[in-house]
């Protein structure tokens, strides 16, 4: 059995409220462009064009993938996700910076990695799962328990935050492979070729193409018919950062909160929990168009346009802190004062 959540479609009459808005400030319709749709979700999702954006909270969800030595067997590289979580805490990261120049709080959320994290800091929490999940291309990525307990701890995470006056969330991925299990997950969702959910539009590599196309057609073959859904895809292909991810945004939404989603696998995850729960999609915010051709077609398949798009590769919810200062300017140009 698979949690259960109430997700109902939002009222779109407060974004006719907002188009209102804009012809009393006598400004051309297009005038704003994009930034108009932030401030009509984000009037739908609060039920009011009176509008509180609060305090950004962000989280990165953490956790290595079984998968990876057989997917990146030609281009493995020396530093693991724990090291990659040490620069976060560091401070040395693109995120932790973008985080502190806009003074956005940070947590990150150790899933399960098969390193430990040696650095103590406020804001990294441990609630390993196990120390990563299991080749899928020859067993299922986790137990359904497993599963059960990274969802529970994306929900218990997201709904604290909410509980603390959160509006809007935003969300990161970060884990050695997690891009081979997102490429696994929208080819089976969207029955995509492989090789165009593989794709990165910064580079090409023949080897590790190869690698990749070889592990993800070969799970595919074994796991097709046992996944009948968003959940059991990711509980026999996906990760514990996934599924933690997938809680995380199934109560957010539950909530009435909005969710900035940014990376091939927290697209992914959206992806996946609207299977069971499509008006998801309304209390989502695509902040950043990822160099993944995988993750452009989940903004297709959701008619979504993201918010930017920097051919940014690093991950970890990054696209959302940028967007982050275009998003309260958006709502304060259309503020009626």
């Amino acid at each position: 059995m698979y949690p259960t959540f109430t997700i109902t479609p939002v009222d779109t009459r407060f974004a006719l409220e907002v188009d209102q808005l804009i012809e009393q400030l006598e400004l051309p319709q297009q005038a704003l462009g994009n930034l108009v749709t932030v401030v009509e979700k984000l009037a739908c999702v609060q039920q009011t064009v009176h509008i509180n954006v609060g305090e950004l909270s962000h989280t990165i969800f953490c956790a290595d993938h079984g998968i990876y030595q057989r997917s990146h067997a030609s281009s493995t590289q020396p530093y693991t996700t724990a090291d990659y979580i040490s620069r976060i805490l560091k401070s040395r990261s693109p995120l932790a910076k973008a985080c502190a120049m806009n003074k956005i709080d940070f947590t990150v959320v150790d899933c399960g990695l098969s390193h430990e994290v040696t650095l103590p800091h406020e804001h990294y929490l441990n609630y390993s799962v196990a120390p990563g999940t299991r080749d899928f291309s020859t067993l299922p990525a986790m137990t359904h328990e497993q599963f059960l307990q990274a969802f529970n701890i994306g929900q218990e995470i997201a709904q604290l935050r909410m509980a603390e006056g959160a509006r809007i969330i935003s969300f990161g991925a970060l884990g050695l492979g997690n891009t081979t299990s997102a490429a696994t997950i929208t080819a089976h969702l969207l029955k995509m070729p492989v090789e165009d959910c593989i794709k990165n539009f910064s580079h090409y590599d023949a080897q590790l193409t190869q690698d990749k196309l070889h592990c993800v057609t070969q799970a595919l073959m074994l796991h097709r018919d046992s996944m009948i859904d968003g959940f059991s895809a990711v509980e026999l292909v996906g990760g514990f950062e996934i599924a933690a991810l997938m809680g995380a945004m199934a109560i957010t939404a539950e909530l009435g909160g909005l969710i900035l989603v940014d990376g091939y696998a927290c697209s992914t995850a959206l992806l996946a929990l609207s299977q069971q729960y499509p008006a998801v999609i309304d209390y989502a915010l695509f902040t950043h168009q990822s160099v993944h051709a995988g993750q452009l077609a989940i903004c297709q398949h959701f008619k979504q346009k993201p918010l930017l798009n920097l051919g940014l590769s690093v991950g970890e919810g990054t696209g959302s802190v940028l967007a982050w200062p275009l998003i309260k300017s958006a709502v304060n140009c259309l503020q009626d004062d």
